[in-house]
């Protein structure tokens, strides 16, 4: 962290930081080559809508009719104002918009679905003026802790520094603002601990949280966003990552969270709080003003509830409470009455701040941010495309070497399943019972083939959890989707590459396969690329590993039984012709077949006629090569295109 001032703020007539504050900020800036300058957010009149599915409630409707599409706003008219150094707390029962307005402000995907109005400002500027620079003058920190599980807390750290911060900076400075960082979230305990996961021990719940707001503090943002930082986590490690939070603010930062029924000593640690219901506010203002505030509408906490508990049972839809009473007020009720509280009283909260904010030293602070910010990035990344594929590439591999399933289980079901297939069908040359067509050997190819094929399933969900991964830190400006995409292609495509050669040298001469060696090494991991890169293709776009495996299995099902090998070439209905030749299982075949019978015996040419290989010109072993690497990039390609129309 830059060593910055504490800056403690009261209420809305501190709002505004003095200039003095500033340049120190500015100073110790310099010092870090990493620009902070404290910053207001104001939202005016944000709305946001989506077209949705107009629901019927007659069942013969649903089927005789189109459902009509209306307009839902999921955000109404929001305005708010967040200033340095407080805790802004967005509240509100389950699906009144917390989490979309969060994403709005971060210009996160949900801006790309619907239709949005109203502005977003930084120190009186807006956002969409900072150009690329915006997205590094915010921290997101999501709900969800997408994390390299194989690395350790100052790897992870050091691996985001070196990609965020700017390229003015030498990696000692880097390096020397990791641990900084980690000091001040009190990770230096775990440092050199692993993240862990499902299938390893690391660091708790509480303690990945603040790994993932350190990678968002590293460069320095002026406005922290956090979605749900305390879910899934107990409820001391939910107190103590709110402290820490709150410990940030104090320094200078606007911190704006969406939390979810915090409990009573949590939720007096906001400063501010923003009540949402149905996409509405029913109330904006200091967070320990809030029971006054219902208690002039009549509606009184409870003696021994906690204020956050009883607000989220004001504002859902009707019910009773625990006493039996019932609450009759409804979300729009709330929202009017706030509207109207604010348009007529000039003490309003959100008045008196946006009086305080227009004045000549925020104007000042805007044009010193934007400044700064766009004098220090001169890019739109800190990194260079070469340099992120060779981080991402070197990444890649470590945790290939360390993860204790994708490479090193999958070597071992590689290996034993080549010794079982070698075993198995061992000595085939030297059987005379075979006859003129091979058909012992023509099955091991096609079960070689079709296993290759279906090995591949098991890299799918970990690649959902990688894109997960990586979806984050490229919202974060980290590096390019080309950059990870390309390290990403060369660790898969080299490691499986690896794992097929193995099989392949083992069933080769187990076996007894008498054709070209390199040539069957070579298609076999070509083929086992194909089958590879059409999962990594479906893991570009879908969001259930479930999904995926299903959609795999459909095509490679498909792909199996045109073949050429269960039907024959000539039982294949005209209508279904173009199954054969789209499938890639039958282009791996076929040059599996020419390359073992191609050796002008009489076995081997009958055993080519049989299967009308040998009556096809295209069918050589070069085209089938050649077709399954066109198969190879085109997947590939689509894979990439999947990826990068991804939105976050």
């Amino acid at each position: 962290m830059s060593n910055t001032d504490c800056v403690e703020i009261d209420g809305p007539s501190r709002s505004a930081l003095s200039l003095a504050v500033i340049s120190r900020h500015s100073a110790s800036s310099t010092e870090d080559n990493i620009p902070f300058i404290p910053a207001t957010l104001t939202v005016s009149n944000l709305h946001y809508e989506v077209i949705i599915k107009e629901r019927c409630n007659n069942a013969w409707k649903k089927f005789s009719k189109k459902h009509n599409r209306v307009q839902k706003a999921l955000i109404a008219n929001v305005s708010l104002m967040a200033a340095p150094g407080r805790v802004l707390a967005i509240m509100g029962p389950s699906g009144s918009g917390k989490t979309t307005l969060l994403d709005m402000i971060a210009n996160r995907r949900v801006r790309h679905i619907g239709k949005d109005k109203g502005e977003i400002l930084l120190n009186g500027f807006p956002v969409k003026q900072y150009g690329s620079v915006s997205r590094r003058l915010f921290g997101y920190v999501a709900q969800h802790n997408d994390l390299m599980e194989t690395f350790t807390v100052q790897e992870i750290l050091t691996f985001a520094a070196k990609m965020r911060l700017p390229r003015s900076m030498s990696d000692q400075d880097k390096i020397a603002r990791v641990y900084a960082v980690m000091q001040e979230l009190n990770l230096t305990h775990i440092k050199d601990t692993k993240v862990g996961g499902t299938l390893m021990r690391g660091i708790s719940g509480g303690e990945k949280r603040r790994v993932i707001v350190a990678e968002e503090l590293l460069s320095s943002p002026s406005i922290l966003l956090l979605d749900e930082p305390t879910s899934g986590l107990s409820s001391t490690d939910a107190l103590n990552i709110v402290k820490v939070i709150k410990g940030l603010a104090a320094k200078g930062r606007t911190v704006i969270m969406v939390i979810h029924q915090p409990r009573s000593d949590i939720y007096e640690l906001f400063d501010d709080l923003l009540l949402l219901s149905q996409g509405m506010v029913v109330y904006f203002g200091k967070a320990q003003s809030a029971s006054t505030y219902f208690e002039e509408l009549g509606y009184d906490c409870p003696v021994g509830w906690n204020i956050a508990d009883y607000l989220l049972d004001l504002v859902s839809e009707p019910h009773e409470t625990s006493s039996g009473e019932r609450l009759s007020a409804v979300h729009k009720d709330f929202a009017t009455y706030y509207s109207n509280y604010l348009s007529s009283n000039p003490e309003a909260y959100l008045t008196q701040l946006l009086n305080e904010h227009n004045n000549r030293v925020n104007k000042i602070e805007g044009e010193s941010l934007m400044s700064r910010c766009k004098k220090e990035y001169t890019t739109e990344y800190a990194t260079t495309a070469l340099t992120q594929t060779l981080m991402l590439t070197h990444r890649n591999l470590t945790n290939l070497a360390r993860h204790p399933l994708i490479f090193r289980a999958a070597a071992v079901i590689h290996v034993v399943s080549a010794l079982v297939v070698g075993s198995v069908f061992s000595g085939l040359k030297d059987r005379p019972e075979m006859g003129a067509i091979s058909f012992n050997k023509s099955i091991v190819l096609f079960f070689i083939s079709s296993f290759l094929g279906m090995i591949t399933f098991a890299a799918l969900p970990q690649i959902l959890v990688e894109r997960s991964t990586f979806l984050r830190e490229r919202a974060a400006g980290m590096y390019r989707t080309s950059s990870y995409f390309i390290a990403k292609t060369i660790v898969e495509t080299f490691s499986y590459a690896a794992l097929s050669v193995i099989f392949a040298a083992i069933t080769y001469y187990l076996v007894g396969f008498q054709g070209s060696v390199i040539y069957y090494f070579m298609l076999v991991a070509a083929f086992v690329n194909v089958s590879l890169s059409l999962v990594a293709a479906i893991g570009a776009r879908l969001e259930s590993a479930e999904i995926g495996i299903i959609l795999k299995v459909l095509i490679s099902s498909v792909a199996v039984l045109f073949s050429g090998f269960l039907v024959g070439r000539t039982e294949i209905p005209r209508g279904w012709i173009w199954a054969l030749w789209a499938s890639y299982y039958q282009w791996a075949l076929s040059g599996l077949m020419d390359n073992e019978f191609s050796d002008g015996s009489l076995k081997g040419t009958t055993t080519l006629l049989y299967f009308g290989i040998n009556q096809v010109e295209i069918l050589t072993k070069k085209t089938c090569l050649l077709v399954l690497l066109a198969y190879y990039i085109v997947l590939r390609v689509i894979g990439f295109l999947l990826l990068r129309s991804k939105r976050v």
